[in-house]
């Protein structure tokens, strides 16, 4: 029986090839770049985060509160002379759906980390708490919980999940980066 998180990877791999794909076409070694990364990042994970919550995904993943990223990513846009005054999502979601998008979102902070090398190279006083996050918990704690609670959820719910946040940041990144396209 394949596990859980190959069976995500596999359905959503053209997903995250897109997304990988519309974010490396921001310049990370210019600090406009990187503003117009970050607040195309928070376009998706403010909202996204507290429709998470609204949904009760602290009840499903009890580290939660150390797994979200929208203050370090406030404080980086804020920093960066970006002020967003994010509206709450009216959005509720199922169990299943939760677990896709977290594995979405806990997967993006590995690529985060990599990325936070990459800017601190360029711009070493650059804010990096969203990118640079390190501090516990882990990708393979979040696998164990992912394979425990949410096997058992439909898996048609768990991939709607995973594939709407990709989805989510594709459009994200595509509208941020034609709003300030060069002309």
């Amino acid at each position: 029986m394949v596990d859980l998180r190959a069976r995500l990877r596999s359905a959503t791999a053209p997903l995250h090839e897109r997304v990988d794909q519309a974010f490396s076409a921001f310049a990370l070694e210019r600090t406009e770049g990187y503003r117009r990364f970050l607040t195309a990042h928070a376009e998706v994970t403010v909202p996204l985060e507290q429709a998470l919550e609204a949904s009760g995904i602290e009840t499903l993943l009890p580290d939660w509160r150390q797994r979200s990223r929208r203050q370090a990513l406030l404080a980086d846009l804020q920093d960066l002379g970006v002020r967003m005054t994010p509206l709450p999502s009216a959005d509720t979601f199922t169990p299943g759906w939760c677990w896709g998008a977290a594995y979405v979102m806990e997967g993006s902070r590995l690529g985060g980390r990599v990325l936070a090398k990459r800017v601190a190279q360029a711009h070493p006083n650059a804010p990096l708490r969203y990118l640079g996050q390190t501090t516990p918990p882990s990708w393979t704690g979040f696998l164990q919980q992912l394979e425990r609670n949410a096997s058992g959820r439909p898996w048609s719910e768990v991939l709607a999940g995973a594939q709407s946040v990709f989805e989510r940041f594709i459009h994200a990144a595509e509208a941020r980066r034609d709003r300030f396209a060069p002309a």
